[in-house]
């Protein structure tokens, strides 16, 4: 048999390192291969150390005298060391390359994802969530601008909402207004939207990174999931605190799969505090990994300190933001948010929906990556199964060529490495089954709940592909069967394929049909001083002449209020949204009064059981612009206290009728005869033509 390493000495030397690099010198390929003619053996031998000699690499004269006496020894040693240096060669530049990849899957992984968030930013700039909208983007524009609406979470008397939160991406937003200006608010929009983007594409390299150690196939996979898919695409870009816990979660899962445990229980506890408290549950199995880990004191003393420490942040900023001037209370928005939910039980109050409903809207966000993530865990079976059968056929051979080194306990160690490493990568993907099957049995059911499991879906659907792929080459190398090797990477390729379709065409269907009110509410005029055409009538010109700066223009809306998209879209900062009474019957925000106490102050009407109230309405004469859709059935506010003589259109933009238009062509962005198959309504902007009787009076005295 082929001794181990040969005995050969080569020193290396080169223009930008120095040393000692040692190289073997062998030749032929098989140990029972018949006994040659001895020149040939050696001759043979010495063309191969030529071949390995680089530039730069210069033979020490031992090393030669050794091969000289080895070769008159016999050629079977020669053969053997030429053999092994020739394999310990190809190795080592194996090795190098594979660390180059690795170095490089990080950077690699962080700019494509980066690419696609940065067409979704520029492309979108709808808020699908009305919580989005009133919770969060409201009060931020409160904080930058002087003025927004104000949730009753936000009340003073409430306090649901973190500011610790909001205070993270207040600089963003007031670079924003320093390099836009005041007026350009959908600038900043898309600036704040932009680095929520670069943020998460940040920790979904760093996912991606930290699978590729462990399986290259699947990092690869992943990355192309992450820069594909519909449900990262929206809520990687979300300003929701589920979609922060949601990058905790993926940081939290990079750590894991790097034993980092602190890392991970840290990251676990910014999910919960500054992002969503719920995100707790989907933090579990990161916690029990930990203590698996590094033990439980470890963990616990992790968890503690970072606890105790982002509580004392976040209390600091709550504190501050709802006490009244001249007071300090104590405030703990994650402490409230929890009492609310769980000891009053009063989420209920704001609809309810079937166990179905987190079924139907992974399948919209996710499509195929959600078959192949529930695949994920039969997969690994598969792949642990075709390694252990090709263990066995390496072990058989080996045996059949009388190596006695390997035992078959060393075979079952390889084995169990193998099933360990596919085991650890698919228990950090445990959030996924845990996160659903919790909220699936609560009856107060929204998308943005599950935000934070979206990387392990992802996860998930990368390792049902990439250990079926791994295991399959695996079997078609043993079997030296480029035809099944062909055909597992074309397999794999397709499906990624056929994925990555499904979720570019259902993004775009959402970034098309949907768009149409972040288009509008930027459709409305500039004020100015004098009439401009149908937009801008003479009556506005004088009222906005006879005001002060701070002069308010309203814009209102009434079945539509729940697609307003932010006040960051209003072309200027004189617009104001007002609503007008409809049949909804629930709470609604009101603007946030500075002289009263802002973030501190609770308006009068602004309450915690869902219930309307009268101040959340303006009077229909206080309308200056109106945002409506007609979507057959017509909308309540249309025919009770507006006439088509006293409006004019201004703009109008397509927006999709779910109800007249057929399931696929509603899901997917189609092309052909498909695309011709959606229905659409009139999404419109409209103008008063003249004054309401009020102002009119007003403007005859003046």
């Amino acid at each position: 048999m082929c001794p181990s390493r040969a005995s050969s000495v080569v020193r290396t030397t080169t223009s930008d390192t120095s040393g000692n690099m040692l190289l073997s010198a062998m030749t032929d390929s098989s140990n029972d291969a018949p006994m040659t003619n001895f020149f040939d053996v050696r001759s043979r031998a010495r063309r191969r150390l030529r071949a390995l000699a680089r530039p730069g690499v210069e033979f020490a004269g031992d090393a030669l005298a050794d091969f000289g006496a080895r070769s008159r020894a016999g050629s079977h040693s020669v053969e053997c060391e030429s053999r092994n240096a020739h394999l310990d060669v190809r190795g080592r530049r194996a090795r190098d390359g594979r660390a180059t990849r690795m170095k490089n899957m990080f950077h690699r992984a962080l700019g494509i994802i980066l690419a696609s968030r940065a067409i979704v930013c520029a492309t979108n700039f709808t808020t699908f969530d009305c919580d989005e909208a009133f919770n969060f983007w409201e009060p931020l524009h409160y904080l930058t601008h002087g003025h927004g609406l104000q949730t009753w979470e936000h009340g003073g008397e409430f306090a649901l909402r973190s500011y610790a939160y909001l205070a993270m991406h207040y600089p963003v937003a007031m670079v924003g207004r320093a390099l836009f200006g005041a007026d350009d608010g959908r600038s900043t929009f898309a600036l704040v939207r932009a680095a929520l983007g670069a943020a998460s594409a940040y920790c979904e390299a760093d996912l991606v990174d930290a699978v590729s150690g462990r399986s290259v196939i699947t990092g690869a996979i992943l990355m192309v999931i992450f820069a594909t898919n519909t449900g990262m695409a929206i809520a990687s870009t979300a300003f929701l605190p589920s979609s922060f816990a949601m990058m905790c979660v993926a940081v939290a899962t990079a750590a894991a799969l790097r034993r980092e445990h602190r890392r991970a229980c840290k990251a676990c506890v910014m999910a919960v505090v500054f992002g969503w408290p719920f995100s707790g549950i989907a933090t579990i199995p990161f916690g029990l990994y930990a203590i698996y880990g590094v033990g439980f004191s470890a963990t616990m003393r992790t968890v503690l300190a970072t606890t105790v420490a982002a509580s004392a942040v976040s209390v600091a900023f709550d504190s501050y933001m709802y006490s009244p001037k001249g007071q300090l209370k104590f405030v703990s928005s994650v402490f409230n948010l929890l009492d609310y939910n769980i000891m009053n039980d009063k989420s209920d109050l704001y609809g309810t929906e079937p166990r179905s409903f987190y079924m139907k809207n992974l399948a919209l966000n996710f499509q195929l990556t959600g078959v192949f993530a529930l695949m994920a865990p039969f997969s690994i079976a598969v792949a642990v199964a075709m390694k252990a059968w090709h263990e066995q056929q390496v072990f058989k051979n080996k045996i059949l060529r009388g190596n006695k080194n390997d035992d078959a306990a060393s075979v079952l160690k390889n084995i169990n490495a193998y099933r360990n490493n596919w085991r650890a990568m698919i228990f950090v993907c445990s959030p996924f089954p845990l996160v659903a099957a919790f909220f699936m049995g609560i009856p107060h059911k929204e998308e943005r709940f599950l935000y934070m499991i979206y990387p392990s879906i992802c996860l998930s659907a990368a390792i049902g592909l990439g250990s079926v792929a791994e295991g399959a080459l695996l079997v078609s190398r043993r079997a030296k069967s480029r035809a099944l090797e062909k055909v597992t990477i074309c397999s794999v390729c397709v499906a990624l394929l056929v994925s990555s379709l499904l979720s570019l065409s259902r993004t775009a269907a959402l970034l098309t049909y949907y768009s149409a009110p972040a288009k509008i509410y930027n459709a409305l005029p500039t004020p100015k001083g004098f009439e401009d055409g149908n937009a801008w009538p003479d009556y506005l010109a004088r009222e906005y002449m006879n005001g002060e700066d701070d002069h308010e223009i309203n814009v209102c809306v009434g079945d539509e209020w729940y697609r307003f998209p932010s006040s960051y879209h209003f072309p200027s900062k004189h617009y104001r949204l007002r609503f007008i009474e409809t049949n909804f019957d629930g709470a609604l925000p009101m603007p946030f009064n500075r002289d009263k106490g802002g973030t501190a102050h609770t308006p009068v009407g602004l309450n915690d059981d869902n219930v309307a109230h009268p101040d959340q309405y303006v009077d229909p004469s206080e309308c200056r612009f109106l945002v409506e859709a007609d979507f057959g059935t017509g909308n309540l506010h249309s025919h009770t206290h507006f006439h088509d003589i006293e409006w004019r259109d201004v703009a109008s933009e397509r927006f999709i009728d779910p109800l007249r238009t057929p399931l696929l062509s509603r899901v997917f962005r189609l092309p052909g005869r498909l695309a011709r198959d959606v229905a659409y309504v009139d999404y419109a902007l409209r103008v008063r033509l003249t004054p309401p009787p009020r102002a009119r009076v007003l403007d005859d005295d003046f």
